[in-house]
């Protein structure tokens, strides 16, 4: 063989060396997705990975197997911690799956994927069987009886085809409390919430790199109630439960999982108990790691809540020739007051503004009052502009994105609107014209 070509080889044998493996999915219906994402999951982060369009449909991600062997996460949408599964990868196989928005994930191609679906699948049937028994006070204890022992043989056998494998894990941590003896509704259900938890390790990382812990998490928060206290009290109590399971956790990972829950309990739109959850426990987290930014966030995303005092401000007004300070505090003109932001370099503002003008002078004037906030570089354009919204209280703000009113307000667009009561609590935060006028009139 010629030296060249011996070269050539040796060059090329680790290229040839490296297995690629691939991740297929195709997505139904093909019209309603456009683009995916691919993360490598590690506790604390997700590590880009690749990023593809959807082209009918379908959609391909090549993998080495130099590739870290774990947890991915595939997100098909925006905002990307609501659409997303997790795939298990473990290096050695290509996956094929389909997703539909209504069915989720199907593997067709994987052996971890589909053994743990398959095995969620077989619990969740014998589980739905268990509680159709229950619901029909159904006195055959031997019928009872006979489905924990399926439950059982179910996990044992589920657990051994999966030794070695990353599905292990969640099959394990997935088990369910299964009764030895016949157990009446009651202490059934009492027995189920008492070892909700009983099999799950906070401290693996496998588990730490999936949506797993999360999603149980979020399910006892929401699911289980206390006697005597109300639904906001329960998920405050089952908030503190779930926290203190993070005891012996890294200080890292208990920010993400709590930042994840808290986005979780925004996105449900339970405001009241996502900001228990930031003070009680994410936000001295944060700033133990020195994490600013997300304890300027939680703070901000809390003062802003539906029900709290607006931020205050003021602004001058020229009366009989003399210049009085006005406060947003003191105001008492009106019933309710809506608070918009504006520029008028802003071409969406120059639509909605006149819009919102001609609306809201068919409203009762002592009802509402429209505090216009003009945003601007200079003043210039800005009092000409005025000059068509009399009706309006005017306030300029200027240095544009630099005014401290912007951290305030967490403005980071315009028009934002707010709505106020009369002591200037937020009643609503509608996200344009439209769905502010929607909010009025119902």
């Amino acid at each position: 063989m010629k030296l060249k070509n011996l070269l050539s080889l040796l060059f090329l044998a680790p290229v040839l060396l490296v297995a690629q493996h691939s991740i297929k999915a195709t997505f139904t219906p093909a019209d309603h997705f456009n683009w995916a994402i691919l993360y490598q999951v590690s506790p604390t982060k997700n590590n880009f990975v690749a990023q593809a369009k959807i082209s009918e449909g379908k959609i391909e991600f090549l993998l080495d197997s130099s590739e870290t062997k774990g947890m991915y996460k595939l997100v098909y949408a925006a905002p990307q911690d609501e659409y997303n599964f997790d795939i298990i990868y473990s290096g050695e196989e290509d996956i094929e799956l389909s997703f539909n928005i209504e069915t989720g994930a199907v593997f067709q191609k994987s052996s971890e994927n589909i053994l743990l679906n398959s095995y969620l699948t077989a619990q969740a049937s014998k589980g739905d069987e268990i509680e159709q028994f229950y619901v029909e006070q159904n006195k055959d204890t031997l019928k009872l009886l006979s489905l924990f022992q399926n439950q059982s043989a179910i996990q044992k056998e589920y657990e051994e085809k999966s030794t070695n494998m990353i599905a292990y894990h969640f099959i394990k941590a997935n088990k369910p409390y299964i009764p030895k003896n016949y157990e009446d509704p009651d202490t059934y259900i009492n027995n189920l919430t008492i070892n909700y938890f009983t099999n799950i390790d906070f401290k693996e990382t496998v588990l730490q790199s999936s949506s797993f812990l999360v999603d149980r998490s979020i399910a006892y928060i929401l699911g289980v109630l206390h006697s005597g206290k109300d639904k906001i009290g329960s998920y405050k109590t089952n908030i503190d439960m779930v926290f203190s399971l993070l005891g012996g956790t890294e200080a890292n990972y208990q920010k993400a999982f709590l930042e994840n829950l808290w986005q979780k309990l925004v996105n449900y739109n339970l405001i009241d108990t996502a900001n228990y959850l930031a003070t009680s426990y994410l936000i001295p987290i944060a700033l133990k790691l020195n994490d600013e930014a997300l304890v300027e966030k939680l703070s901000q995303f809390k003062s802003l809540s539906i029900g709290n005092v607006a931020p205050d401000f003021s602004w001058e007004v020229k009366k009989n020739g003399t210049i009085k300070t006005q406060k947003l505090s003191a105001l008492a003109l009106a019933e309710n007051y809506i608070l918009v932001f504006w520029s008028s370099s802003c071409s969406h503002c120059l639509e909605e503004i006149p819009k919102l003008n001609l609306y809201t002078q068919s409203l009762e004037k002592t009802k509402y009052k429209v505090i216009a906030v003009g945003l601007e570089e200079d003043r210039i354009k800005w009092e000409k502009e005025i000059i068509k919204y009399p009706n309006f209280i005017n306030v300029l703000r200027l240095n544009k994105w630099e005014n401290e009113i912007i951290k305030s307000y967490g403005l980071v667009t315009t028009p934002t609107y707010f709505v106020l009561d009369k002591d200037k609590r937020f009643l609503a935060k509608p996200e344009n014209f439209e769905a502010l006028k929607l909010y009025l009139e119902k």
